[in-house]
């Protein structure tokens, strides 16, 4: 369970199960951990930025992508949803959804253009396109060692 105090001040898991999350508040969430969260809304990459981004970041040992997108887009059932995304495959310009719902949806893979039109399209909660958060462990530095 990620939900704790640090979480909770960010936003409440009440309101999270009333009105879901904006991108903004799902970053909030993971940086309560030590890790970076890059927000991109749908508007502000085109399909090559939103491609590239994706797969730089996945190529990173240690790194993630959690995406915001509208289901009906990709011919699934209902609204806006968070998956994260597994993989990336240049030879067909695909995306792998790994879906937090498995009992409903399975891993699938979507065309990165497809995708790309699921995440530009206007959360109803925030008001801005949704998007993708790029997810990367937190920079830190070798303590300096002190010397005698």
């Amino acid at each position: 369970n990620v939900f704790n105090e640090r979480t909770e001040a960010v936003i409440s898991r009440s309101v999270i199960e009333r009105q879901g999350l904006t991108l903004e508040e799902l970053a909030g969430i993971f940086e309560s951990y030590p890790v970076d969260a890059a927000i991109y809304h749908g508007s502000d990459v085109s399909l090559e930025e939103f491609r590239q981004l994706i797969a730089e970041n996945l190529a990173e040992a240690g790194n993630f992508v959690v995406i915001n997108y509208l289901r009906r887009a990709i011919a699934q059932e209902s609204g806006g949803h968070i998956s994260p995304i597994a993989a990336y495959d240049g030879d067909t310009d695909q995306f792998l959804i790994m879906d937090v719902s498995r009992y409903k949806y399975p891993p699938v893979w979507v065309s990165a253009e497809a995708l790309w039109g699921a995440i530009n399209t206007v959360d109803s909660v925030s008001g801005k396109t949704r998007g993708f958060l790029l997810i990367s462990p937190v920079e830190t530095s070798a303590p300096e060692l002190s010397t005698p």
